[in-house]
């Protein structure tokens, strides 16, 4: 993990610029292509995406050919997504390449941690899954609604379920 200041003024800059292209392209009816390719890296052929979607900088996901995004997709893209080919992603999934410092005074001090996301060619990622940073997403592989990914995926393997443990938190001093 890569360890960032999420107040820099440059950073700010591009996340207004991507709320304002995000809210552009779910409200266009027509003329989204050109949207799509001011906000996102790399744009491949037969792109689609239904309704709404938020990304943080949008600049460092890079699409390929035949993808679906359905609606209310969060992308936290301070480090690279990358998304393969033929890929399907469900409604209201989160792909986050970044996390807040554990350490309250540090995150006051808006210090963030990450690490890309790949995920590899004809993926399907069901509704409401959660991908968390440095993951990668092995080719041919389902990830079932409400996953919670982790850790990699291995190729053409099945991710399902949410289990959540409790962890104390150590003292700050």
């Amino acid at each position: 993990m890569k360890v960032f200041n999420a107040a820099e003024p440059g950073l700010i800059e591009r996340r207004r610029i991507a709320r304002d292209l995000c809210h552009s392209i779910s409200t266009a009816s027509r003329g989204r292509d050109e949207l799509y390719r001011a906000l996102f890296g790399k744009v491949g052929q037969g792109f689609e995406l239904w309704g709404t979607v938020f990304c943080e900088f949008g600049w460092n996901i890079k699409i390929g050919n035949q993808v679906f995004i359905n609606t209310n997709g969060v992308f936290l893209d301070a480090f690279d997504i990358d998304i393969g080919n033929h890929v399907f992603i469900g409604p209201s999934v989160g792909i986050y390449t970044s996390n807040h410092d554990q350490n309250s005074q540090r995150r006051r001090e808006y210090v963030e941690s990450g690490a890309p996301v790949v995920i590899e060619d004809d993926v399907w990622i069901g509704g409401g899954a959660i991908i968390l940073p440095g993951v990668s997403i092995g080719r041919g592989s389902i990830i079932g609604a409400g996953a919670v990914v982790a850790r990699s995926v291995p190729a053409f393997s099945k991710v399902l379920g949410a289990r959540s443990q409790v962890y104390p938190l150590a003292m700050e001093g």
